[in-house]
């Protein structure tokens, strides 16, 4: 796959602990965290270095529904700037509340760059909602992630401000379980899971208004 990828998280490493060996996996993406940490910014430029993707940064010290019209406002113009076909975020029902926000104020985001009553506009194809230390009952897919493990290892390594959460390597550990569960399910070495929301991609306000035909899901551009 070649389309764009954007994840859009509320902290730095929420990236490489859901979605990382993914985001390795493909060279196009981009990686957003809502909030900054001062503790975790070098942190969080040289694990999307390793990963080989664009870390972008809101600078935000929290995610509430105060400021998440202000949030939403500025992805939705990084959505329209970098043209994403696909963005990941949190599962609608992770434990961390700024983490379930994020997820509500990402699919608005999304929907509002698709508006043409904002200007430019952009259409994301799809948003894929990814495993953090909250797992997902049914995954819709999986993401052979064999080739790219190594290096979303090292990246989960990077973060050492973080490492002394859980106990003794608890994020590698979790994470190294994790992913070897979901290979099993891939039946591959090693995976990523994701929930997937199709979204609507025409309507009264969108750059498309109708189809003649059926049309893809996957990559709206080509229908």
């Amino acid at each position: 796959m070649q389309d764009k990828i954007m994840s859009i998280f509320s902290h730095q490493d929420d990236e490489t602990f859901s979605c990382g060996g993914t985001l390795a996996k493909y060279s196009k993406s981009v990686s957003v965290s809502i909030t900054a940490d001062p503790k975790r910014e070098d942190e969080f430029k040289e694990a999307c270095s390793i990963l080989n993707t664009l870390p972008i940064t809101l600078n935000e010290k929290n995610i509430t529904w105060e400021n998440s019209r202000k949030i939403q406002n500025q992805l939705s113009e990084l959505i329209v700037k970098h043209k994403p076909q696909h963005v990941i975020t949190h599962i609608p029902n992770d434990y961390h509340k700024e983490h379930r926000i994020t997820q509500e104020i990402v699919l608005e985001a999304v929907e509002w760059a698709s508006h043409t009553t904002q200007g430019e506009a952009h259409q994301v194809s799809n948003v894929w909602s990814a495993e953090t230390t909250v797992l997902i009952d049914i995954p819709e897919v999986l993401v052979d992630i064999s080739d790219t493990v190594s290096l979303r290892d090292k990246a989960i390594k990077i973060y050492e401000s973080q490492s002394h959460k859980g106990g003794d390597n608890f994020y590698s550990r979790f994470h190294s379980a994790r992913t070897h569960l979901r290979g099993i399910q891939a039946g591959t070495t090693a995976a990523e899971a994701f929930i997937q929301r199709n979204i609507s991609i025409s309507g009264s306000f969108k750059p498309r208004k109708n189809y003649s035909f059926l049309p893809s899901f996957q990559n709206p551009e080509q229908s």
